[in-house]
């Protein structure tokens, strides 16, 4: 794993004890320093299903060059699980196809592991970076971070690898920042001559049933062996101006040198004479490479078996990791169904008192709105009723004021009518009065002339004073015909009123 990913809180969560808190630094100080800046972290087999669990991304990597297998397998982080594993040389075997011979296939397994472990992981892991973690005590939680590494050997070839390098540190460091600073494709470099940048081109490769895209690799490869320079160093002198004591140890080693090139060539001389001595070493030497080859093989027959244990110790804890992932996958399945059941439950019973107090509520608000809707009946029957008495008796006031009015215009009528009749009578009396006067001048003379005339006709003018006392009588008889109409109209309209009210 990456050691940026763990954090304070996973190493609380998993108690996870780290390389570096399992190295004594009094004994080992360079390896401790070595766990400290190792970028990546080596961890137990058991820690690895709870670091996935924690969402820290795990890579389970295996490497036998001798078989030239390789497996791959990354989980957690929130990414998707990356599995990749299969024989390298027949992969680039594939790849090359009809190109493919041995000078091919080595020039493509060049740097292959380390083009892998970068597509694969996307630059998180490094053929280098992985060997240091895997050199180092494991991060664990069970006290077994130190099975299987010797920290010793570890310490000692750290030791001598910085003791031979340290009268090249200038050097390496001009080198570096030469590299650094190119743009160029060969540089001139102090103790390897020159410097290459060699480029090798992207491709695709299919390891097992994974397609992996392999982009351009560019690396700076050295054109000859490390050399020493060729001029010396200066003499350097302390302040009292004699030669300080690294000077003094050199002095020394010319002079050891020179004495060993002296003596080297007398045993060249003397080598005539001990051929015998020679022919024994040769049979020594024989034996020696066999015992070599031996040893070789057995060192060779160890390593696949080693790496064989390492594969399936890697295979069963991807196994475990899996079986892991299953059961808390399950478990996990079965709280969501349980927590789902129940909810299921809750909300049914939800539903259901819901439903339950609808339905009292809907019964509730219908008999509310049933009384609501009678009493509305109620009231509006009542006002109706209202309604049509007040207005059957406006009908009736109504009525009777129209028989009224029309009894008071007949009476009025009637009574216009009368006095038209009585003045029309009277004008008709007064006419005939006016000219029965008018004739009774006419008629004065002839009186006057005969009064005896007059005398015996009195009868006569008795006659003629009648019509005037007629006229006189007509009018008393025209009014009692005018009540008498008035109280029958009056009687006809009291029957008509009686018979509309029932």
């Amino acid at each position: 794993m990456v050691r940026e990913t763990l954090t304070e809180d996973i190493r609380r969560a998993t108690k996870v004890v780290l390389p570096e808190e399992q190295i004594p630094p009094a004994r080992m100080p360079l390896t401790l320093q070595a766990a400290q800046k190792s970028p990546l972290l080596a961890i137990a087999s058991r820690l690895g299903p709870k670091l996935v669990e924690q969402g820290v991304r795990v890579h389970t990597i295996g490497v036998d060059r001798v078989t030239s297998s390789f497996y791959y397998i990354a989980e957690g982080g929130g990414e998707d699980t990356v599995r990749s594993e299969g024989d390298l040389v027949a992969a680039v075997g594939a790849m090359l196809g009809e190109r493919a011979d041995n000078a091919a296939i080595e020039r493509v397994l060049d740097g292959l592991v380390d083009r892998l472990l970068r597509a694969l992981s996307k630059d998180r892991v490094t053929e280098l970076t992985l060997e240091l973690a895997a050199s180092l005590p494991r991060a664990a939680a069970d006290g077994s971070g130190m099975a299987d590494v010797d920290l010793d050997a570890f310490e000692k070839e750290l030791g001598q690898l910085l003791a031979n390098s340290e009268k090249h540190n200038a050097y390496a460091r001009e080198i570096a920042d030469k590299l650094l600073d190119t743009n160029e494709r060969r540089v001139e470099l102090p103790l390897f001559a020159e410097a290459r940048k060699v480029s090798q081109g992207p491709f695709d490769l299919l390891v097992g049933e994974r397609n992996v895209s392999l982009p351009t690799y560019e690396r700076w490869v050295m054109s000859s062996p490390l050399q020493e320079p060729a001029g010396k160093p200066a003499v350097a002198k302390s302040a009292n101006g004699t030669p300080s004591p690294g000077t003094v140890d050199q002095a020394a080693a010319e002079k050891a040198a020179a004495e060993k090139a002296a003596a080297e060539k007398a045993a060249a001389e003397k080598a005539a004479a001990e051929k015998a001595a020679a022919e024994k070493a040769a049979a020594e030497k024989a034996a020696a490479e066999k015992a070599a080859a031996e040893k070789a093989a057995a060192d060779r027959k160890a390593a696949e078996e080693k790496a064989a244990a390492e594969r399936a110790a890697a295979q069963k804890a991807a196994a475990e990791r899996a079986a892991a992932q299953k059961a808390a996958a399950e478990k996990a399945a079965a709280e969501k169904a349980a927590a789902e059941k129940k909810a299921a439950e809750e909300r049914a019973a939800a539903e259901k008192k819901a439903a339950e107090e609808k339905a009292a509520a809907e019964k509730k608000a219908a008999e509310e709105k049933a009384a609501a809707e009678e009493k509305a009946a109620a009231e509006e029957k009542a006002a109706a009723e209202e309604k049509a008495a007040a207005e059957r008796k406006a009908a009736e006031e109504k009525a009777a004021a129209e028989e009224k009015a029309a009894a008071e215009q007949k009476a009025a009528a009637e009574k216009k009518a009368a006095e038209e009749k009585a003045a029309a009578e009277k004008k008709a009396a007064e006419e005939k009065a006016a000219s029965a006067k008018k004739a009774d001048e006419k008629k004065k003379p002839a009186k006057e002339e005969a009064s005896d005339t007059t005398k015996t006709k009195k009868p006569a003018r008795t006659d003629s004073k009648a019509p005037a006392a007629m006229a006189k009588a007509e009018p008393k008889q025209g009014g009692s015909m005018t009540w008498v109409v008035l109280l029958i109209a009056a009687v006809v309209g009291g029957a008509v009123y009686f018979l509309f009210l029932k």
